[in-house]
């Protein structure tokens, strides 16, 4: 009966009590629909899920992540949920980090990504649109969103082996070097790579 509850759990809530995982997946409710990404319905679940966790106990609690990219604000509020949380995070990467969903990964204590799953990031797109004030008034927080990302990346990734045989613990230099990288466009890379960059601590070898 308690294996039934767990994963009646699982199913309906995305979360365990009784295991303390979360499955964080985009919200999907019909077969056409098109995959929305990191959105508000995510965010809101999954800060359910970790408080809940959080007021049984301070006990790690392990995330499996599957999804795609999606909205700035509401991957941050995940971002903060889990770098705030008093309890040890683990993030398990299965198909893909990529856009927000690699940001949300550089919060967990520990970056683990499955062998087949593939690490991306790049510079956002942009919606700026309307009169003229108004788009310099984006462009200015888009901006500052952009240098945020790159702060994020380059204290996540600076322990990487690439980086640190190349730039020591000089900060600077690995944020030049990805500015560099995004202007080029999409860079992706596979399960190996994005621990040789510092994305990510471990391959995952066996559950």
């Amino acid at each position: 009966m308690q294996n039934n509850d767990t994963l009646q759990d699982f199913h309906s809530y995305g979360a365990s009590l009784q295991s303390r995982e979360i499955f964080l997946h985009n919200y999907f409710s019909g077969a056409e629909d098109e995959n929305p990404g990191v959105d508000y319905r995510m965010s809101t679940m999954f800060i359910k899920n970790i408080r809940a966790l959080e007021k049984k106990s301070q006990d790690p609690i392990t995330i499996h992540m599957n999804s795609i990219g999606g909205e700035w604000s509401d991957g941050m509020a995940i971002y903060d949920a889990i770098s705030l949380s008093k309890c040890y995070v683990t993030i398990i990467v299965y198909g893909q980090a990529e856009s927000m969903s690699s940001i949300i990964l550089q919060a967990a204590g520990e970056r683990i990504i499955t062998p087949n799953s593939y690490f991306m990031i790049h510079y956002g797109s942009s919606d700026a649109s309307g009169d003229y004030l108004n788009v310099q008034n984006l462009a200015k927080y888009e901006q500052a969103i952009c240098d945020k990302m790159i702060d994020i990346y380059s204290q996540s990734c600076i322990c990487g082996k690439f980086f640190k045989d190349k730039y020591g613990t000089n900060v600077s230099s690995v944020k030049k070097f990805l500015h560099r990288k995004l202007k080029q466009g999409d860079w992706y890379l596979d399960s190996q790579e994005s621990v040789l960059y510092g994305f990510t601590d471990k391959v995952m070898q066996s559950m």
